[in-house]
């Protein structure tokens, strides 16, 4: 088993956190400790039903949120049951992909039409979701991410789902419509989730996304008037029972490429890769000697094709597993392992500061790319590491805050509702904390 490194101790010792974020720690009380009133509740209740934040446009199609969510998961023989994904990434990923495009792709992705299986949309994500298909703001791609032809910053939007396995965790959670309640979350085995993320990239600025069909007008701009994005990039989560000392979550990677010439858009996606591991005790000494991380899987015929987006010519950090929309300084373990619920605080940095990495975005107006400065100072791989941990399960990633299981859908929705919240009690005055909050520490006693 590997060894997790220690915890910086800019992150270790509430004496050494900023101001703000103490104060969110200190005086930020968990959301199910609020004792809200009625009119309050009435009002989340309502927004809770929402789908997005603005009204549906004419002639175009009108997102519907699906969040009733059950509250018993339904016992199912998965395709991917017997197939090692350490052995056969591939063939696993491809039977993932085939059990989340059954009975979606045929009703254009609007979940309550599918006859096959139960598929249920994040809560409280209709703040930042656009009409036309609830697409929400993707990180955008810089100089040369999607290819060496692209010279502008591209944007990249998505939508995301759960399986019914993972939504009977979403009813627990917004078990009172009103208010969410994170505490000792944790995703069932056999939870699955997928996100399709779209661009408005020109062909000649991604080739392969020539002949692409999957092409949806979505109102990104919020102006009533479409832009048309097509389908870049599809991720994919399953969650096994945990082994090896892993935790279980497997997080997976495709990519668009027309040039398969398949006319269904669904059979021209192509894997780039799996991770079931950070691989936290990769350095950078290991990646020059030609190594690369072992608890991961990346197509190199998708490496290949985006070996423009970072300094080190691989789609995430040393080698590891991302996607082409992703920021190649992460991996998508890395990311997803700092979905929390903070709770009024600021969320955690992405991935290291230059001063450890050594390698940092520079502007080539008006966009952005990377580089690496490897002459100044050695890569501090204790920082480093810090970003790269396998969690245990039930582990947060800051140790102060309740983790919600690598979800950032999750913990975007817990935070725009706690958003709302604290505008609409701006002019309310305070609300009585329950009383068995009055004796929780600080954080509302979870993950200390």
């Amino acid at each position: 088993m590997n060894r997790l490194p220690s915890r910086p101790a800019a992150l270790s010792s509430p004496a050494l956190l900023p101001c703000a974020l103490l104060s969110a720690l200190l005086l930020s009380p968990p959301a199910s400790a609020l004792a809200l009133d009625a009119k309050i509740k009435a009002a989340a209740r309502q927004e809770f039903r929402k789908s997005a934040q603005r009204p549906c446009l004419a002639a175009q199609p009108c997102f519907k949120v699906r969040n009733n969510y059950p509250k018993l998961a339904k016992p199912e023989t998965v395709p991917w049951r017997d197939i090692d994904y350490r052995t056969e990434p591939e063939r696993y990923l491809r039977a993932v992909l085939a059990y989340i495009g059954a009975g979606n792709t045929a009703v254009d992705w609007q979940l309550q039409k599918n006859r096959k299986r139960d598929w249920y949309h994040a809560a409280w994500m209709h703040p930042v979701r656009e009409p036309v298909h609830g697409l929400t703001f993707e990180r955008g791609s810089r100089l040369h991410e999607l290819s060496a032809a692209q010279t502008r910053r591209t944007n990249n939007w998505a939508i995301g789902f759960y399986n019914r396995q993972g939504a009977t965790a979403f009813a627990k959670v917004w078990r009172e419509r009103s208010q969410p309640d994170t505490a000792a979350f944790a995703f069932p085995e056999g939870t699955v989730s997928a996100k399709l993320l779209l661009t408005d990239a020109t062909d000649e600025e991604a080739p392969y996304l020539a002949g692409n069909n999957l092409a949806w007008q979505a109102d990104i701009r919020g102006n009533g008037q479409p832009v048309t994005l097509r389908l870049l990039q599809v991720d994919v989560a399953v969650k096994n029972a945990p082994r090896d000392g892993l935790n279980g979550w497997v997080f997976g990677t495709f990519y668009f490429d027309g040039r398969g010439g398949h006319a269904d858009y669904w059979d021209n996606l192509v894997p780039a890769g799996l991770e079931w591991g950070t691989s936290p005790t990769f350095t950078r000494a290991d990646f020059a000697a030609g190594q690369r991380p072992a608890q991961g899987w990346v197509n190199p015929v998708a490496e290949a094709l985006f070996a423009t987006r970072a300094p080190d010519g691989k789609l995430g950090y040393l080698g590891r597993m991302n996607g082409p929309v992703d920021d190649p300084r992460s991996s998508c373990l890395a990311c997803h392992s700092r979905a929390m619920d903070m709770q009024g605080a600021s969320d955690p940095p992405l991935f290291p500061p230059f001063a450890a990495s050594r390698i940092r975005p520079v502007s080539v107006a008006p966009n952005q790319t990377y580089e690496a400065v490897l002459s100044a100072e050695p890569v501090d791989e204790a920082q480093v590491a810090f970003f790269f941990r396998n969690l245990a399960p039930g582990e947060s990633f800051d140790g102060s805050h309740p983790t919600l299981d690598y979800s950032l859908q999750l913990a975007k929705g817990v935070e725009l509702w706690r958003a709302w919240l604290d505008k609409r009690l701006a002019g309310s005055g305070p609300q009585p904390l329950a009383p068995e909050a009055l004796a929780a520490p600080a954080g509302g006693g979870r993950g200390n």
